[in-house]
C-alpha cells in the first residue's frame, strides 16, 4: 500500500514571503526580459498575486547594484495583463466559445506594471536590478520622488497646488511646487493649457493665486518675505465678477476637508475689487468704472495697443503713431500744450491735411491711421469716449499685499481687450522698473485665451510686449498665469518660458504639436483623458509631471452658483 503524501497549500502571501521579500507593503519584483528591459527611466515589474495596482500609484525599489543599495521611486503608468496564451484563438477554443464555461484550472495568467522613474537615491543614471522587491509609496515615498524632501538648509519654498493622486481615489500628501521656479528666482510664469469646459483652466488658475496668498502671508513670519499683487483679466462671458460671493455648490462637509488638507481656507476672494466698462457694469456685480481719455492713452504711451496684428499695420505706420507720440510728449513724459484735447480732435489733427506738410509719411500712410481709428474709436464708445478730457484709466500699481484686482473686459471687441491687457502688462513692466519698486513685490497677471493676445508668429506691438514679460520680467518681478485651449496657437517664446506647466484635458490633435514633443506617448494619453478635477503639473525638477486634484472651488465661478440673499441689496 503506497504511503499518502499531504499536499500543502499556501497562500499568496507565504509564497512570496518564501522567495525572500518581506516587506509588507512589497507588491512585485522587477524584471527585465527581451523587450521590457530596465533603463534609468523605466523599469517594468510583475505584480504579486492577490495584490490590485493602479496607474498613477508611487512606488519604489531598493535594488543592489554591484554592491551598492541605490532605492529607485517611480509612478506606475500603465498596467497590463498577460493570459500566458499565445493568441485570442487559444482563449477561444479553451471555453468553445461558451461564455458560461468554467475551466476545471485555475486562471494561469498574471499582471505586470510599467514604471516611470521620477528620482533615484543616490542619484546614478543607471537602472535597477531584475528581481529587486518592488513596494507601495505612501506619502513619505512621493515627498521624495518629486523632490519635496529637498529644502535646500531652509531655502526652498514649497507652495501646494492640489492633492497628489496615488491610484484613483487615493492620495499622498499634496502636489507641490517650488516657489523658486514660479516667482522668478530660478524661473518664472505658470501656463495651464486645456480644453474649454472640461479643461477647467480658470479654476486652477485662481487656486494657484489662493495658495500664493496663503504663502505671501506665511513668508511675512520668515527671512524671505514676498508681497503679490494679483490681476484677473475676465475675458469671457462674466464668470469671474462673482468671486467675492459663495459657491453654492460648495458642501463644507463634503469639500472643505480637501481645502484645509491644503493649508488653504476655504473662502471665496471676499475682499476682491472689481472693474467693469463705463456704462457696461456687470449687474448685481459692485464693481468700479474706467475708461481713457486721448491724452491718458498718450502719457501711457499705448496708443500701438489698440491695433493688432490682424490690422495689417505696415512699418510705416507703427513708425508715424510713434512719432506722434514723441510729437506730443516732451522728454520727462509730460503732455505738450499743442497736443489734442481728446479723441475727437485727435481723428480732427490727423485728418487734417496741413498737418501732413512736410511729413515724411505719404498721404496713403496718414489715411490707413485715420480709417483704423476711426473704426476703433466707433466700436469703443465706451471706454474711449469721443469728447472726454479726462478719463478714469485703470491704475493697478500697488506697494503692498493687495486683494485680486478683476477687471472685466468680456464685453469689448477684441482690439479693446487687447488694448487693455497691454495697458495692465505695460504699467506692472514700469512699476517693477521703477527706482521706487518695492522689493520683492509680484504683479501676478492672470490671462486666458493668449491665442488672442500673442498669438504664434505675430509681431505686433502686444505680442512683444507678452514675449517680454515672459523672457525678461520674471526676475524683476511680473508673473503670467497664462491659459488657452492650444498652446500650438501662442507664442513659443511665452509658453516655453513658463517654468511651471500644467495640462488640463487636452485633445489628442493638439498634443501632436511640437511643443508637447518633451512629453512621454503615456503622458499624452493621459492628458486626453483626464477628468474635469485633474490637473498634471510639472515643473524642471520633476522627472515627470505628477497628478493633482483640484479641490471644488469655494468661490462663485458664474451667476447661477450665487445665491440670491449674497447680492445684498441689488436687484439681479
Amino acid at each position: 500500500m503506497r504511503d499518502t503524501i499531504e499536499i500543502q497549500t499556501l497562500t499568496d502571501d507565504e509564497i512570496f514571503a518564501a522567495t525572500g521579500a518581506t516587506n509588507e507593503n512589497a507588491v512585485g519584483r522587477i524584471a527585465a526580459p527581451n523587450r521590457f528591459e530596465a533603463t534609468s527611466s523605466e523599469f517594468y515589474f510583475w505584480i504579486k498575486r492577490g495584490k490590485t495596482l493602479e496607474e498613477n500609484q508611487i512606488v519604489f525599489s531598493e535594488s543592489n547594484v554591484n554592491g551598492e543599495e541605490i532605492t529607485f521611486y517611480a509612478v506606475i503608468d500603465e498596467i497590463k495583463r498577460n493570459s500566458r496564451r499565445a493568441d485570442m484563438t487559444e482563449e477561444y477554443d479553451l471555453a468553445d466559445g461558451d461564455v458560461g464555461y468554467e475551466p476545471p484550472f485555475a486562471n494561469e495568467g498574471f499582471s505586470y506594471a510599467h514604471a516611470q522613474v521620477l528620482r533615484v537615491k543616490p542619484e546614478l543614471a543607471t537602472p535597477p536590478i531584475e528581481r529587486s522587491i518592488v513596494s507601495l509609496g505612501s506619502e513619505e515615498e512621493a515627498k521624495i520622488a518629486y523632490g519635496f524632501d529637498d529644502d535646500d538648509d531652509g531655502k526652498r519654498r514649497w507652495m501646494p497646488v492640489g492633492l497628489l493622486k496615488n491610484g484613483a481615489n487615493n492620495f499622498a500628501g499634496n502636489g507641490l511646487i517650488d516657489l523658486d521656479y514660479l516667482l522668478g528666482e530660478n524661473g518664472g510664469h505658470l501656463n495651464v493649457n486645456g480644453m474649454a469646459g472640461v479643461g477647467t483652466k480658470t479654476t486652477f488658475l485662481l487656486t494657484i493665486i489662493k495658495s500664493l496668498q496663503k504663502q505671501a502671508e506665511i513668508s511675512v513670519r520668515t527671512n524671505k518675505p514676498f508681497f503679490i499683487v494679483p490681476i484677473i483679466l475676465n475675458v469671457k462671458s462674466e464668470d469671474l465678477m462673482w468671486l467675492d460671493k459663495k459657491n453654492s455648490r460648495f458642501d463644507a462637509e463634503k469639500h472643505e476637508a480637501d481645502w484645509n488638507a491644503l493649508g488653504i481656507e476655504a473662502q471665496p476672494f471676499t475682499d476682491a475689487k472689481f472693474y467693469t466698462v463705463k456704462d457696461l457694469p456687470v449687474h448685481g456685480c459692485h464693481s468700479e468704472e474706467f475708461s481713457w481719455s486721448f491724452q491718458d492713452v498718450l502719457k501711457e504711451e499705448s496708443l500701438l495697443y489698440i491695433f493688432s496684428e490682424d490690422d495689417d499695420l505696415k512699418v510705416n505706420m507703427v513708425s508715424l503713431i510713434r512719432d506722434l507720440i514723441d510729437r506730443w510728449l516732451d522728454n520727462q513724459g509730460n503732455i505738450r500744450t499743442d497736443a489734442p484735447k481728446n479723441w475727437r480732435d485727435l481723428l480732427a489733427w490727423i485728418g487734417n491735411d496741413s498737418n501732413r506738410q512736410g511729413s515724411f509719411y505719404g498721404a496713403g500712410t496718414w489715411r490707413a491711421i485715420y480709417s483704423r481709428l476711426w473704426k476703433i474709436l466707433d466700436e469703443g464708445k465706451k471706454i474711449f469716449p469721443k469728447d472726454a478730457t479726462n478719463g478714469n484709466p485703470l491704475k493697478i500699481a500697488r506697494n503692498k499685499n493687495s486683494p485680486p484686482q478683476v477687471v472685466d473686459i468680456s464685453q469689448l471687441s477684441y482690439s479693446l481687450q487687447r488694448f487693455v491687457v497691454g495697458s495692465i502688462l505695460k504699467q506692472a513692466v514700469e512699476a517693477r522698473k521703477s527706482v521706487d519698486a518695492v522689493r520683492n513685490l509680484r504683479y501676478v497677471i492672470m490671462l486666458d485665451e493668449l491665442n488672442r493676445f500673442a498669438p504664434r508668429g505675430a509681431k505686433d506691438e502686444l505680442t512683444q510686449l507678452l514675449e517680454q514679460v515672459a523672457t525678461e520680467m520674471r526676475s524683476q518681478g511680473v508673473i503670467l498665469l497664462g491659459a488657452q485651449q492650444m498652446a500650438s496657437q501662442v507664442s513659443s517664446k511665452v509658453v516655453e518660458m513658463a517654468s511651471i506647466r500644467a495640462l488640463g484635458r487636452t485633445g489628442s490633435a493638439e498634443l501632436t504639436d511640437k511643443i508637447w514633443s518633451v512629453l512621454e506617448k503615456s503622458t499624452k494619453e493621459k492628458a486626453a483623458k483626464l477628468t474635469i478635477t485633474e490637473k498634471l503639473v510639472w515643473q524642471p525638477t520633476f522627472r515627470q509631471p505628477m497628478l493633482v486634484k483640484m479641490p471644488l472651488n469655494p468661490w462663485a465661478d458664474k451667476r447661477d452658483n450665487v445665491k440670491a440673499k449674497d447680492f445684498g441689496d441689488k436687484d439681479i
